[in-house]
């Protein structure tokens, strides 16, 4: 199990770099804005670690592969920085 999620990890690792160059590029070659950008950069995390999955033969494992492209997608958007802090509170 734990050898899976380390798997899981690096993958996303890996296909972030990817999905946030394919994700700049839907900004600038697009009129996709708004919340329409996190869906396009999910929906490309997934697909590429799909593909990743078929290239290397790891159809059992494409749930993974899947929630690897999902995190991937997520991070290349930024969903971290979602929570700002509110400077009037003190």
């Amino acid at each position: 199990m734990q050898n899976e999620l380390l798997q899981v990890l690096a993958i996303a690792v890996v296909i972030a770099p990817i999905t946030t160059g394919f994700t700049e590029i839907f900004k600038r070659y697009t009129p996709a804005e708004g919340k329409l950008l996190p869906v396009l950069s999910i929906g490309t995390g997934i697909l590429l670690a799909c593909v990743w999955a078929m290239a290397f033969d790891h159809l059992p494992l494409i749930g993974a592969y899947a929630l690897a492209g999902l995190l991937s997608g997520l991070a290349s958007v930024g969903v971290y920085q979602i929570v700002k802090p509110n400077e009037e509170v003190k």
